[in-house]
């Protein structure tokens, strides 16, 4: 059974109040927002907690619909301010360098969000060209990947800017998904070739710029911000809020008898109602839990060539692979072998 690291995936509240300010800024009330997810104002107000991702993607979802914003994620990832990111942000900029902050973005991110995996890595040399890294980010979740990969990549880019005062541009973006129809907002945003339908989701930029200073450092701050960092990921870890540890025990459910609420909430030493109740409060019924558990299960398993859909679809508690299919494409609009040969794509001269 996988680690209780593969089956968080949850949202700080500080992130989620970035959307929120968004939109509220273009008329939406947060009250109204907050509502469509059965979620109270006042967690605004406890920004170390966290909600459900799908949650989140469900609220970025219905800011596009309510807005007709196509470019959404771009303008939030625009939008972005350091205490957004939480401790996280606050770190950051007490960072000597920008390798350094982003180093530690890279082992941090989970504190704002589990939407992605973070990596910084050399890109292969290109002749001509002095030598590059790559920023990467890849989505865990099927729901909204243009958007969260566009607000992810734009917020990188704003927060970079403004940590390191550096107003170059990027070498190269690149995106998994197909260009839009209007890719406008793109170059205007990132000022560099914006490539689509790409093997990852990346800002490329010259390894010369990890050295630059910031200046903000502050290695005072940065010690105790770096313990308290480390803490808070250990604790997420090691899965402390109701919401993530509730995914183990249910995980196990699936491959053995199925979900049970009433099972899982003993377990977990709660009753029933309490159970609801917490979940309810990070924005899931249980039903809602189920199908987001099994979704990660199923995205991460689908990674491993060695298993069959039969076997995958045994993992996650479905009686045959006809009904992971059928989930499967509800989630992605892809079938599981469509999803499998698109991990192993190469990179297409898709871009503007």
């Amino acid at each position: 059974m996988d680690s209780p690291a593969t089956l968080v995936s949850s949202v700080s509240v500080a992130y989620l109040q970035g959307l929120v300010d968004y939109l509220q800024r273009q008329g939406i009330a947060p009250a109204t927002l907050l509502a469509e997810a059965q979620l109270s104002p006042a967690i605004l107000g406890q920004r170390d907690q966290r909600i459900a991702a799908s949650t989140y993607l469900k609220l970025l979802g219905l800011g596009v619909s309510l807005t007709g914003d196509e470019q959404l994620g771009l303008h939030l990832g625009e939008a972005v301010r350091p205490g957004y990111y939480g401790v996280l942000g606050y770190l950051l900029m007490s960072c000597a360098t920008l390798g350094d902050a982003l180093h530690r973005q890279a082992r941090y991110a989970a504190l704002v969000g589990n939407l992605g995996r973070v990596d910084l890595a050399d890109e292969p040399p290109r002749a001509g060209q002095e030598a590059q890294v790559a920023h990467s980010w890849q989505p865990l979740l099927a729901l909204q990947q243009r958007q969260t990969s566009e607000e992810t990549l734009a917020g990188w880019v704003t927060f970079g800017h403004w940590i390191s005062g550096l107003d170059e541009p990027p070498t190269e973006v690149r995106f998994q998904h197909a260009a839009p129809a209007d890719t406008s907002e793109h170059r205007r945003l990132f000022r560099c070739p914006v490539l689509f339908g790409q093997a990852d989701n990346a800002l490329v930029f010259p390894k010369r710029l990890l050295a630059a200073p910031l200046g903000q450092a502050d290695a005072l701050v940065r010690g105790p911000l770096d313990a308290y960092a480390e803490r808070l990921l250990r604790e997420l870890r090691q899965g402390h809020s109701v919401l993530d540890r509730a995914r183990l025990p249910l995980a196990r459910q699936l491959a053995e008898q199925g979900p049970d609420l009433e099972r899982l909430a003993q377990q977990l030493q709660l009753s029933p109602r309490t159970l609801q109740r917490r979940l309810r409060e990070a924005g899931l019924s249980f039903s809602q839990l189920v199908d987001e558990t099994r979704q990660l299960l199923v995205l991460h398993y689908l990674r491993d060539p060695a298993l069959e859909l039969a076997d995958i679809a045994f993992f996650v508690g479905f009686s045959e692979p006809g009904s992971l299919a059928r989930a499967f494409k509800r989630w992605t609009g892809q079938s599981p072998a469509e999803y499998r040969r698109s991990l192993s794509l190469p990179p297409t001269p898709s871009g503007e």
